[in-house]
C-alpha cells in the first residue's frame, strides 16, 4: 500500500468511527492460542468429536509465513494443525471459508489469495479426521477480489468480493460500488448480485442468502433463485460488518467499529482495536451486543461463532480467539 492510499483510507476511517459499547460486557473471557490470523472459522460436528475449523494465516506485512486450518476440540481444549494432500505447489494464504455437506462429502470451502503465483481462487477439501484432500481449485476473471464464500448443498457456491478491482482503496473511500457477489455452479461463474461497496461476509440458510458491507454499514438479506441473489432487504445496520454466522435464528456478525485503531492494528500488535460481535434476531430484526472487548484481550474481531451455548470470537491478525459463554 503507498503513502498516499493509507493516508486515504485513514480519512475513511476518521469518518466512520462508531460509539462503542460499554466496557463491562463480558467480564469473563477465556483466551485461546491459535495460529496467527484466525479470520474466520466454521464449526464441524460430522468428522469426529466435535471442533472448529479456523482459517489462520498471517497477515501483517513483515511477520513469518503461516498459512494452515487450526481444529480445535473444545471437549478436551486441544489444537491440531491439519495436514493437506494434493493441493501441489499453491501458496496456503487462506481468508474467508465454508462448510458444507454435499452428499456423502463433508467439503471445506477455502477463500486463497496465493501471493507467489499472483492468484486468487476458490480451494476446495473433503475434510477427514486429520487432513484435507484437495478436490479442485476455482479460479475466474469474475473472482478478483475474494474475501468470503459460502456453499450450498448441491456443491454450488457464492463468492463476495471486496472491491471491483484488487487493492484499488479508492473504491472504499468514495463508496464505489463495484463489488459483484459470483456464482459458480460446476462449469463456470456468473454474477449472482452486483453494485456493492467492500462486500464482505455472506452466508446462507433457508433458502436465504446474507449478505454485509464494511463500508455501506449494512446486512441484507436475499432470496437465492437460479443462481440469483433476489429481493434485497437491509435486516440491520451496524457500523464495518465483517463475517455473518447463523445460531438459533439469529446473525452473529463482528464489526470494525473504530476502522482508524484498526488499520494501526494492522501495522503493529500494540496498537489495540476494539472488538464488537452483534446478534441479530432474524425474527424480529432486534440488534444486541454480544460480545465487546476494548481490544486489550482481543484486537480486531472478524468472526463471532456460538458453539455448544458458548461464543467464540477470532481476530484478523493475533494468533488468539477469546471464548465466553453466550449472553
Amino acid at each position: 500500500m503507498n503513502k498516499l492510499s493509507y493516508l486515504l483510507i485513514l480519512l475513511l476511517g476518521i469518518s466512520g468511527c462508531a460509539t462503542l459499547p460499554k466496557s463491562s460486557a463480558n467480564p469473563d473471557k477465556q483466551i485461546l492460542t491459535v495460529g496467527p490470523g484466525p479470520e474466520d472459522m466454521v464449526i464441524d460436528t460430522i468428522t469426529e468429536q466435535p471442533r472448529l475449523l479456523i482459517s489462520c494465516n498471517a497477515r501483517r506485512k513483515g511477520d513469518p509465513y503461516y498459512g494452515e486450518i487450526n481444529a480445535y476440540y473444545p471437549g478436551n481444549g486441544t489444537i491440531r494443525v491439519l495436514k493437506r494432500r494434493g493441493d501441489g505447489n499453491i501458496q496456503f494464504c487462506p481468508h474467508g471459508i465454508d462448510l458444507v455437506q454435499v452428499k456423502d462429502t463433508l467439503i471445506l470451502l477455502v477463500v486463497n489469495h496465493d501471493k507467489i503465483n499472483h492468484q486468487n481462487a476458490i480451494l476446495r477439501y473433503a475434510v477427514k479426521a486429520d487432513e484435507l484432500i484437495f478436490l479442485n481449485k476455482i479460479v475466474d476473471p469474475l473472482i478478483v477480489s475474494p474475501n468470503a464464500v459460502t456453499g450450498f448443498q448441491d456443491g454450488t457456491l457464492l463468492i463476495s468480493n471486496d472491491a471491483g478491482k484488487m487493492h484499488d482503496y479508492t473504491e472504499a473511500l468514495f463508496k464505489l460500488k463495484r463489488c459483484k457477489i459470483i456464482y459458480w455452479n460446476y462449469n463456470n461463474c456468473s454474477v449472482a448480485a452486483d453494485k456493492f461497496c467492500f462486500a464482505n461476509g455472506i452466508t446462507n440458510q433457508g433458502g436465504k442468502v446474507y449478505l454485509a458491507s464494511t463500508i455501506q454499514n449494512k446486512v441484507w438479506q436475499f432470496d437465492f433463485k437460479d443462481g440469483k441473489m433476489i429481493n434485497q432487504q437491509t435486516i440491520a445496520k451496524v457500523n464495518g460488518p465483517d463475517n455473518i454466522r447463523i445460531s438459533d435464528g439469529s446473525l452473529y456478525v463482528a464489526c470494525h467499529l473504530r476502522f482508524l485503531a484498526f488499520l494501526n492494528h494492522m501495522k503493529k500488535a500494540t496498537r489495540l482495536s476494539p472488538t464488537t460481535v452483534y446478534r441479530i434476531e432474524l425474527a424480529t430484526g432486534h440488534k444486541s451486543v454480544a460480545f465487546f472487548d476494548d481490544g486489550a484481550k482481543l484486537s480486531a474481531g472478524s468472526t463471532g461463532l456460538v458453539f455448544n451455548n458458548k461464543l467464540y470470537v477470532s481476530g484478523v491478525f493475533d494468533a488468539k480467539m477469546a471464548v465466553v459463554k453466550n449472553p
